[in-house]
């Protein structure tokens, strides 16, 4: 194991401990998008390199001392940057259990995420972006109901999980489930303040599930996307029985294509953009990441030439490997860094990427101290951009137009609707 290599594990290893230690006493969701990076960035790479797939096309383009001299330092710069940034917030004891007196508040803006979660779907474009944000209001309100006194209402908290599961079911999509599940846990245990040794069995457990989910769900959507008309928890049950009896259960792990580190590992993505520029494709000198600004603030009707979510383009174009218009695949944001600025600039740009995110983190912080119910909003604001795969026009344009949102209703709930946070806390 070469030096890079070791220092990335001892760091990844780090902010899983100290992840840890803030559950329970904190909301660390900036912690959280570090150590996921972390984990599909270098942990994954480093399995890789050990003991290859030897699939044809998910493997390590460049060795392994070339890639992790880029990605570790650029990484190690990046965690730096966040874990300075979030400390004031770490250390301070949010008074979160003042949510008990918002419950009818929770039940509105629960209400509001249900009515939009029905109607999104038939509206148009930007439109349906914004009714998506609006829909994940119901999350929101849970978390509100579930500091409620009233037992019953607490119970909204659960049924928003077995919600999130049917849909996953239904759709055959299991990332929604897994990102609100973490958030979830968050606030549980904010409240519960379960041990170390109860975290560590959880995540055991979540680790294990997650393991077998990514064995399965190839396997399951070929069936239901076909049509299956079974019953789908019936079928996702006996499949999950069988991958921990048997392994894998897809077709390419029988022809032994494919394994649970080539789906989870990132690593491979970004080889493929440092072995690609600049060989055969310049270095785009910013040219995506003007365009990721541009997006994120001008609606479409301003701006025709949007970029579309996605990432094909940009996929084929820094890695310079082929992608059928169906697949969606990202190249990552410190993919993105190396492809625009190169080695040096690409480890400057993700220290940059860092402190912007610190700096809206604190501005957010802010608004909690004075209204604690706006604690329960900063997961959806932050649900793209915990997305270690995500490419940077996705997760500026969900930022930023889901903190518009979400500010918007603060300000039209005080205003208009006479909402009052008279048990707010300050410091």
């Amino acid at each position: 194991m070469g030096g890079w290599t070791l220092i990335g594990c001892i760091a990844v290893v780090y902010l899983g401990i100290l992840f840890v230690k803030r559950l329970g006493e904190s909301v660390p969701i900036l912690e959280l998008m570090t150590l996921i990076a972390g984990l599909q960035w270098i942990i994954g790479p480093i399995i890789e390199y050990a003991s290859p797939s030897g699939h044809y096309k998910y493997y390590m383009y460049v060795d392994q001392e070339t890639y992790m001299g880029f990605v570790v330092p650029a990484y190690l710069l990046f965690m730096v940057v966040i874990l300075k940034g979030v400390k004031k917030s770490a250390n301070f004891k949010v008074p979160i259990s003042h949510l008990e007196h918002y419950s009818q508040y929770g039940l509105m803006i629960f209400g509001i995420g249900v009515v939009f979660d029905l109607v999104g779907g038939f509206l148009p474009g930007a439109l349906g972006f914004f009714a998506f944000i609006l829909s994940n209001f119901k999350f929101a309100g849970a978390i509100i109901l579930f500091f409620s006194k009233d037992a019953l209402l607490k119970k909204v908290f659960y049924g928003a999980i077995v919600y999130l599961f049917a849909i996953a079911l239904a759709k055959g999509m299991f990332h929604d489930l897994i990102l609100w599940s973490v958030f979830f846990y968050m606030f549980w245990a904010i409240k519960n303040k379960p041990s170390l040794t109860f975290i560590f069995i959880t995540f055991l457990i979540a680790a294990l599930s997650l393991t077998t989910l990514q064995t399965i769900k190839r396997a399951y959507r070929s069936q239901i996307w076909q049509g299956y008309s079974g019953n789908k928890v019936e079928l996702f049950v006996t499949l999950m029985a069988e991958s921990l009896v048997s392994g894998d259960v897809t077709e390419e792990a029988e022809q032994g294509e494919t394994g649970t580190n080539v789906r989870l590992n990132q690593g491979w993505i970004i080889s493929a953009v440092i072995y690609n520029i600049p060989k055969y494709q310049p270095y785009l000198n910013g040219e995506t990441v003007s365009t990721a600004l541009f997006s994120s603030v001008l609606p479409r009707f301003l701006n025709p030439n949007k970029a579309v979510a996605g990432g094909r383009e940009n996929f084929r174009k820094f890695t310079g490997l082929s992608l059928s218009d169906g697949t969606s695949m990202g190249i990552s944001i410190i993919g993105e860094a190396y492809g625009n600025f190169g080695k040096i600039g690409g480890i400057v740009f993700m220290g940059l990427w860092g402190f912007f995110l610190t700096r809206i983190w604190s501005k957010l912080f802010k608004i909690v101290l004075n209204n604690i119910v706006f604690i329960s909003f900063l997961p959806i604001a932050f649900l793209q951009v915990i997305k270690a795969e995500t490419e940077l026009v996705v997760v500026l344009n969900h930022l930023i137009k889901s903190l518009i949102v979400i500010l918007f209703f603060f300000w039209y709930a005080k205003n208009y609707l006479n909402w009052n946070f008279s048990h707010e806390t300050k410091r």
